[in-house]
């Protein structure tokens, strides 16, 4: 004789109430149910969208451990979200009676609920009502220890964002220390010593750091700020042009301006700067020796226009569309893939545009506007 449903409902919504650990919750649910109904087997598998099978989490027979999905019973259960009652026996196997209930959170299947037994017609219609809703039970605790764990997971994210936020602080400090002795060094040797190019070189190198630590400092951040000033193109031109002295020096080649225009643009000057920074840098990497580098600017109506273009590598034609996600980097050896994403942010604050074009094998061709007044 079953025992009293009553009694079983109470303790399976105390299981639930009690835990979000799926480890403990769904073998006590298996349990309470199975002996409750007093079938000779009961268990739960759950989905594994990833891998496309269904896999045993508690109860089940060695030879149902992990099943593709719509193999069998079960695995068609798990891919159409429709239940099976079956009161004769079934294939080979020693049941008779058959029952697997998905569990279906929405429209969303997790898994399947399986009861047999070797008796025919033992599953009447109250212990199938009975099955569906301590299915429906189960279902709604796997939702939510599933939403529990990605919440959990959005505050660990929130927490490495606080800590590379921190990180980029302490680099950007110390950079500034050693800046300053750095510069004192440079006023005290000889400008045509060997020395004095190499403490340019190390200035150069700790430029691309800080520039690194500063764009790791604005993905941190829910929303880029620009701090717009006045300026001419020339001033921009000219921090580009005396970077390019010491980065031509460790590329493959050299960097070619033509600026056809001088006028002012109301931009955060910093930023622009290590969005072509960026830029410059990632040509670098992909041209050859005695390869072309090209920055230009222009006035187009009431933009300014810059290109930056190489004829290194190329880029593939479905890698394009992925360059301004954070840490892709398009098979490069070198770099952290933050910098085309801070580059694609920079330019979204300053209300401007973004193009790419490229040819794999060619060049590579990034055309930029930003307004003229801001």
């Amino acid at each position: 004789m079953k025992g009293p449903l009553l009694n079983v409902l109470i303790k399976i919504s105390a299981e639930i109430n009690s835990t979000m650990e799926l480890d403990t919750l769904l073998p006590d649910i298996v349990k309470i149910t199975g002996d409750y109904l007093k079938v000779r087997n009961a268990s739960i598998m759950l989905i594994d969208w990833d891998t496309l099978t269904i896999n045993c989490y508690t109860g089940c027979s060695p030879h149902h451990n992990s099943l593709s999905i719509k193999q069998g019973i079960i695995g068609d259960v798990a891919g159409t979200g429709t239940e099976y009652i079956v009161n004769k026996k079934y294939s080979s196997s020693s049941s008779k009676s058959f029952l697997a209930l998905p569990l279906k959170a929405g429209s969303k299947i997790l898994g399947v609920f399986n009861l047999t037994d070797k008796d025919e017609d033992y599953f009447n219609d109250d212990d199938v009502s009975i099955a569906r809703y301590i299915a429906s039970q189960c279902a709604l605790a796997i939702e939510r220890h599933n939403i529990y764990n990605k919440m959990r997971a959005n505050e660990n994210l929130q927490a490495i964002g606080l800590l590379k936020s921190s990180v980029a602080h302490d680099i950007s400090n110390l950079l500034a220390i050693a800046d300053v002795y750095l510069g004192l060094m440079e006023d005290e040797v000889d400008k045509s010593s060997t020395i004095y190019e190499y403490v340019k070189a190390v200035k150069s190198e700790m430029k691309r750091i800080s520039i690194l630590a500063t764009d790791m400092l604005d993905l941190s951040k829910d929303k880029l700020v620009v701090h717009k000033t006045k300026f001419k193109i020339s001033e921009l031109v000219n921090e580009l042009k005396l970077y390019s002295e010491t980065f031509s020096k460790n590329s493959n080649a050299k960097v070619e301006f033509r600026i056809k225009c001088d006028d002012e643009i109301a931009a955060d000057k910093n930023r622009l700067f290590r969005v072509f920074f960026n830029l410059l840098n990632n040509a670098g990497d992909a041209v050859k020796e005695n390869g072309r580098i090209i920055f230009a600017v222009k006035k187009t109506g009431k933009a300014i226009s810059f290109l930056v273009a190489d004829n290194g590598k190329g880029i593939q034609k479905e890698d394009i569309g992925k360059l301004f996600q954070p840490f892709y980097t398009s098979g490069k050896i070198k770099g952290t893939g933050l910098g085309l994403a801070v580059v694609h942010d920079i330019i979204e604050a300053h209300s401007g545009s973004i193009r790419v074009r490229s040819t794999l094998g060619s060049y590579t061709c990034f055309l930029i506007r930003i307004p003229k007044d801001g």
